[in-house]
């Protein structure tokens, strides 16, 4: 399955954990608060929280890789001494 498919799939899973802790928490104060865990908890139980960190590495993997000539630096500089002591040998 892709990253895109499981994502898809972790999301549908969030509107019915949602949908879910609704009914079952309806009788509580906290219905929406537990209502949105319950999603959370499922999200994450059918990998929704690996399809997304795997989508924002990729995304951030490929602005590392654009690279501009223009964007080029010089981050620091080298200097050599030659020692030249007026006799060869």
């Amino acid at each position: 399955m892709s990253e895109k498919q499981q994502l898809g799939f972790a999301l549908a899973a969030l509107a019915g954990g949602i949908a879910w802790g609704t009914v079952r928490y309806r009788n509580s104060e906290r219905v929406g608060l537990l209502a949105l865990l319950q999603g959370l908890e499922w999200f994450v139980a059918y990998g929704g929280a690996a399809a997304v960190i795997t989508w924002l590495r990729e995304t951030v993997e490929a602005d590392e890789l654009v690279i501009d000539e223009d964007d080029e630096r010089v981050t620091h500089f080298r200097r050599v001494v030659t020692e030249h002591t007026g006799t060869d040998g």
